[in-house]
């Protein structure tokens, strides 16, 4: 069935929902849903939002009270939900938490701006957005290069999975660990505009590829086509079972309108009227703890490049010869690259950096033209320029370090 053959309204009943029995969800009831507001730093709910909780047959406001809320995240042993919530229209929105049973909402932020897009972590801390322009647990950022972020999800190995502002209304999926290490694109392919992504049991990640859902499958290089229903699919989806997803539509009359979708039966069923953000109220394991070894006294990093004469995409390998670091201010240094396209250098801690190639006589080969970072004491180990994290290293020593096991330093903006 069509999403543009079903008649909204009718399918629904007088309290605004058709709910199936034995599923519960939460929901963000809402008539405006803008997805990529953040990116120009303004409001995805223009007109509001609403948390709604279905349990089975009964629906319910989750936060009654609240001028806004919205952006639910529920906890592995789903009893309890996390929330952006604004108390008053005049409020930043900050961070909640509720029980499912109801009783009063507890702040968790107590932010000066904007704080969204609550997620539990296994250790029972919280990530979220703050202001859009820096990801943080507890007021400490795990993000420290300039830009826009969002929150997606925390992915069962541990890595929260994040939305990174690409420029020119383009989003990129990105992964960090919980102690900010590690920050690397989910795929190097970089499609024109991906977000709102969810993983689902498989350990597949469904997210938005321009228009249409589309979805990254174990080590597959790129993204691969998703069965999906008529129309325009907008926000993230939640998964009922294997096939069986909760979606939001958005009809020919801009209505945005929450449905089960299967895709093995091409069947669309509607559920709520208006709607986005569903979220499954069920147990799930909890993510993988991940153990972190940062020295906080430390305040610079170690980067090992195998060959950064490789690359997915087309490059002039055999021309590269050196590498040049950069933070925001200028360069921070060069160092010759090995025979075998390997370079060891250390790096300032906690600063926006970026990696450029050069060949013989000084010329440009290869320019990051995003920015990353390491953390204090982070021992890191690519397998070349832009090859993509699902690509595995060759099994030898790279050359330098059979030359030597002492980084090249650089650590500070070199003077004209």
């Amino acid at each position: 069935m069509g999403f543009a053959a079903l008649a909204l309204g009718a399918a629904f009943s007088a309290t605004g929902g058709n709910s199936e029995a034995g599923l519960n969800y939460v929901f963000t009831e809402t008539t405006r849903y803008e997805p990529k507001a953040w990116l120009e730093g303004r409001d995805r709910f223009p007109s509001g939002a609403t948390l709604k909780l279905v349990l089975g047959e009964t629906r319910r406001a989750l936060a009654p009270g609240f001028s806004a809320s919205a952006d639910a995240a529920v906890s592995d042993d789903g009893s309890r939900v996390l929330f952006a919530g604004k108390q008053t229209p005049s409020d930043h929105w900050q961070v909640w938490e509720i029980d499912i049973r109801g009783g009063p909402a507890r702040p968790i932020t107590h932010c000066d701006a904007d704080c969204i897009r609550p997620l539990y972590l296994p250790t029972n801390e919280i990530v979220y957005t703050r202001d859009s322009s820096s990801i943080e647990i507890a007021g400490k950022p795990l993000t420290f290069a300039p830009g826009r972020y969002l929150t997606d999800d925390v992915l069962r190995d541990g890595r929260i999975l994040f939305e990174a502002d690409r420029g020119t209304q383009r989003r990129e999926l990105f992964t960090v660990y919980p102690d900010g290490s590690g920050v690397e694109a989910l795929r190097c392919d970089h499609g024109s505009d991906r977000g709102e992504a969810r993983q689902i049991g498989s350990g597949d990640s469904i997210f938005h590829s321009g228009n249409r859902l589309a979805r990254f499958t174990s080590a597959s290089a790129v993204e691969t086509e998703v069965a999906q229903p008529e129309g325009t699919v907008i926000g993230p989806i939640a998964e009922v079972s294997p096939g069986v997803w909760l979606v939001s539509l958005r009809g020919r009359a801009g209505h945005l309108g929450l449905f089960r979708w299967n895709a093995a039966q091409r069947q669309t069923v509607p559920l709520e009227a208006s709607g986005v953000q569903p979220v499954i109220v069920a147990t799930r394991t909890p993510p993988r703890q991940f153990p972190s070894a940062l020295v906080a006294s430390r305040t610079a990093g170690n980067l090992l490049c195998l060959n950064s004469r490789i690359s997915r995409t087309p490059m002039d390998g055999a021309a590269v010869r050196t590498v040049r670091v950069y933070a925001p201010e200028g360069r921070l240094g060069e160092t010759t690259v090995e025979s075998d396209g390997s370079f060891y250098i250390q790096v300032p801690a906690d600063r926006p950096l970026r990696i450029e190639l050069a060949d013989a006589a000084g010329q440009t080969v290869r320019a990051e033209q995003g920015w990353f970072w390491m953390r204090p004491s982070e021992q890191r180990v690519c397998v070349g320029c832009h090859t993509g994290p699902e690509r595995a290293p060759e099994n030898r020593v790279p050359a330098i370090l059979l030359k030597t096991i002492v980084p090249v330093k650089m650590l500070e903006v070199q003077q004209p």
